[in-house]
């Protein structure tokens, strides 16, 4: 391909990417423009956060006892009735308090809440939580009060198996053709249960009376609630007990089932809360940082970019020209990578985003310098250009350790500043080798 054809092409090629990146990327979606590039997830710092607070329940239960003192379901005659406080004072330890906030942790961590902070006071078990503010808020904030009881009951409400039986809940897909799909729930059972589980659905096969109503049901319940009332066609032998959520051919609904089952299992897996708690605070508190505060440093950015623009087209006129359009192409094509990898961008993220602004102009100043110390010919271009990229990539080898090393951080700033260290490097390196270096030798004559 000719020269000029060449930087032509990859010219064409960085505005493209560049109206991508700063513009988006739409097409119609039913009466609106829809944006193909997923939108840059905010840190807390940035976006705001949910302020929840929960506090040990002091509410009680009525407790109905017959005239022989036995528990029964309902007040009768002869017997009496007791409030009885949900929380007895024997389970309110710091031991268990402790474990309501490791519960509470995992269930976030299994939602996948990119950053959250928990904190618990230690004398009263009052637990206070900050959450990304999103379409999962809603889902963690129950997932912080909801206690998690499971139980599978008989038609007197009689307890045959509860959380103490179960081993995990998972979520299931079966394609069922022209049908759709049909998702489904797996309540797998531990070994010691397997045959308490074998001897409910023997005692719980389906049978129907005169009326054609089915007889002799038990109810799967959780924290009271039924999810399902249901008899057996035939004994579970290895311990798994499915429940279908429901089928469909629509994408929409059949997500609503996965994200049913999801909750469920994920309430499910880490065990009952050991205390009832009740919700006390749950509002949204604005970040701290405002857009008319980012105007003034955004405005500074903005005129030592402009600033050093200038001095590129000043002292290496076409080369520098080249070297501005290469750079610009360079921050589009970190800001894409960005989005797609769905990293949160954090004030620290931000920050790496300007170092790696920053490392990428030092590099492009470097390899012009070597250009302009050499004699004007493609030989000497290539030698020179290879031996400074190489320089570089050595001196960009430790940045990018250390970007790794920040990435294995759980603490999300961190991780955020430096996920975005270890892009930028890497796209810094990769693309100015290839890139860049068909801009600038094949602006040069042979």
């Amino acid at each position: 391909m000719n020269r000029g054809l060449k930087i032509t092409f990859i010219i064409l090629l960085i505005v493209l990417l560049s109206m991508i990146s700063f513009a988006g990327l739409f097409v119609q979606d039913t009466k609106f423009m829809k944006n193909l590039l997923p939108e840059y997830q905010l840190g807390m710092d940035l976006e705001g956060y949910r302020a929840v607070t929960v506090n040990v329940s002091d509410e009680t239960e009525t407790v109905y006892y017959d005239k022989d003192g036995n528990v029964v379901d309902q007040e009768e005659k002869g017997g009496k009735t007791e409030e009885v406080p949900v929380n007895s004072e024997d389970i309110l330890t710091k031991e268990n308090y402790e474990k309501t906030k490791k519960i509470i942790q995992s269930r976030l961590d299994e939602l996948n809440i990119s950053e959250y902070l928990i904190r618990l006071d230690e004398e009263n078990g009052t637990i206070t939580a900050e959450i990304p503010e999103d379409d999962m808020t809603d889902t963690a904030v129950q997932m912080i009060y909801t206690k998690g009881v499971f139980t599978i009951e008989d038609e007197d409400g009689n307890v045959l198996m509860d959380n103490s039986n179960l081993k995990k809940v998972q979520v299931g897909y079966q394609n069922l053709g022209t049908a759709g799909t049909a998702v489904y729930l797996s309540f797998v059972f531990n070994d010691d249960s397997i045959q308490t589980l074998k001897d409910i659905t023997n005692t719980y096969i389906t049978t129907t009376n005169e009326d054609g109503e089915e007889e002799k049901q038990i109810s799967i319940n959780i924290d009271g609630s039924t999810l399902l009332q249901t008899s057996f066609d035939e004994e579970i032998e290895n311990g798994v007990l499915p429940l279908t959520l429901g089928s469909t051919s629509d994408s929409e609904t059949l997500s609503s089932y996965i994200n049913q089952g999801s909750n469920i299992a994920v309430l499910l897996n880490d065990g009952e809360l050991p205390i009832q708690y009740t919700l006390d605070q749950n509002r949204f508190i604005k970040s701290d940082i405002t857009l008319d505060e980012f105007v003034i440093p955004a405005i500074v950015v903005g005129v030592i970019a402009l600033i050093g623009f200038i001095v590129l087209l000043i002292k290496y006129k076409k080369l520098g020209l080249l070297g501005i359009i290469s750079y610009i192409g360079y921050l589009a094509l970190l800001l894409i990578i960005v989005r797609y990898t769905n990293l949160v961008i954090t004030m620290e993220g931000i920050f790496g985003l300007l170092i790696s602004a920053i490392l990428n102009y030092i590099l492009l100043v470097y390899i012009l310098h070597s250009l302009k110390n050499t004699d004007k010919n493609l030989v000497e271009y290539k030698q020179a250009y290879k031996k400074s990229i190489l320089s570089m990539v050595l001196v960009l080898i430790p940045i990018m350790i250390i970007g790794i090393t920040l990435c294995f951080s759980t603490w999300l700033p961190i991780f955020s500043f430096g996920t975005i260290i270890f892009w930028g490097v890497l796209i810094m390196a990769l693309y100015n080798a290839v890139i860049t270096g068909i801009l600038f030798l094949n602006s040069v004559k042979e």
